[in-house]
């Protein structure tokens, strides 16, 4: 695939055989490059990729933000707005009130009982000497930590992981919505909708039942902004953390000399989680859709264009991370990326997705170091911009329980 045949399908932004070659190109070929069959724009070079993500302006979130779900930025109110697809000074004021309840030291607080979930699926696993990472242990894990946070009953988080992981399939080569796909978002928009009356009725102690009573400079979210926020949160808290930690295995095992390094030091596991959603994060891609006539690189974006903010190829981008950019190593040392967004829609969650990463990393290395991931029967999970594993098989030398 070269950069000007390049075309959008599911897998080609999802890292399926592997296309950094096809980012290269795009980068060094055609930086702003125009895809006339499906009619977007793509920037891939980290400088511009990141003056986008800061010119909220000029490159709108309201379009929506996946290329196969863009809409008119005029296209009315929907059911429920996420915080994600909008801009300053609607998004300020939203993140303004979310901020204040989803702090840092709310996070850091949750560290042991994090540590204590994502061992109890390692205890589950440990003594057979083989699992599916992804099935047993990097699915149900953060989807345990998002409902913590949200006080969901331990009965309805297997169902909302279900919704979570349908909602985000995609039919290779096709760009609408699978029915599948819709059909999961409605089922989880309905949840929520059932959930609320409850906690009004009778407050429980999660981040929603903060959020329902909240008011922040005379403002209180609307019941679009709750919807939205409980979708977002299930969605991004749950599938970007389950792909990043299968991700990090993946890529380690296939490096050994580094899986040893880390293994022997697991201060390095902070460290190692920056690289691996640097090299691979499983979100490739941004869409904005432009609000006016923009020139760069020789090339004109005109005002209602989409523009797809290639993350996957800014980061591997040697302009910015030198010559090695290409090349997977836990002891580079990271000033920037851009795999958690930049400027006013940095992730809300940055802070404890990366503690759930450095987390796994390090209990993984701790108790089953010598692990094997069989790279035969692995299999990509099949979306648009979100990259990783539906199934990671791996073998290992059988522990005993964690005590």
């Amino acid at each position: 695939m070269t950069a000007t045949e390049l075309v959008y399908n599911p897998y080609a932004f999802a890292i399926h055989d592997d296309p950094y070659e096809t980012y290269r190109r795009l980068r060094d070929e055609a930086p702003a490059y125009w895809n006339p069959d499906l009619s977007f724009w793509v920037l891939s070079r980290f400088e511009d990729v990141q003056n986008a993500f800061k010119d909220f302006d000029t490159f709108s979130s309201t379009g929506g933000v996946a290329l196969e779900s863009r809409r008119r930025r005029d296209a009315g109110r929907m059911e429920f707005q996420q915080m994600i697809e909008m801009d300053p000074p609607d998004h300020t004021s939203f993140r303004k009130l979310v901020n204040r309840i989803f702090t840092g030291r709310r996070v850091a607080a949750m560290e042991d009982d994090i540590r204590n979930i994502f061992n109890g699926y390692l205890d589950q696993i440990v003594e057979r000497g083989e699992a599916d990472l992804v099935e047993e242990v990097t699915s149900p894990f953060p989807m345990d930590v998002i409902s913590a946070f949200l006080d969901i009953p331990e009965g309805d988080r297997a169902q909302l992981r279900s919704y979570s992981d349908t909602i985000l399939i995609r039919e290779d080569g096709k760009m609408e919505l699978p029915q599948v796909a819709a059909e999961g978002m409605f089922a989880m928009l309905q949840y929520f909708i059932d959930d609320l009356p409850k906690r009004r009725k009778k407050p429980r102690n999660g981040i929603i039942d903060d959020l329902l009573t909240l008011e922040v400079d005379g403002r209180s979210l609307t019941e679009e902004e709750l919807l939205g926020f409980c979708i977002l949160f299930v969605i991004a808290g749950h599938e970007t953390t389950t792909k990043m930690v299968a991700n990090a295995i993946d890529l380690l095992s296939r490096h050994p000399d580094q899986k040893r390094d880390l293994a022997n030091n697991l201060d390095l596991a902070p460290q190692a989680v920056e690289e691996v959603v640097r090299f691979h994060n499983s979100t490739q891609y941004m869409h904005r859709t432009m609000t006016k006539d923009l020139s760069i690189h020789g090339e004109t974006l005109r005002e209602g264009d989409s523009v797809l903010l290639l993350i996957g190829a800014a980061n591997h981008d040697e302009r910015e991370f030198g010559p090695t950019a290409g090349e997977f190593n836990i002891h580079r040392t990271h000033d920037r990326h851009l795999s958690f967004g930049y400027g006013a829609h940095f992730c809300l969650g940055a802070a404890l997705a990366r503690m759930e990463g450095k987390i796994a990393v390090e209990e993984i290395h701790r108790r089953i170091p010598d692990y094997e991931v069989n790279h035969d029967e692995k299999v990509r999970f099949h979306s648009g911009n979100v990259s990783g594993w539906s199934t990671l098989p791996i073998t290992f030398t059988p522990q005993r329980r964690h005590e």
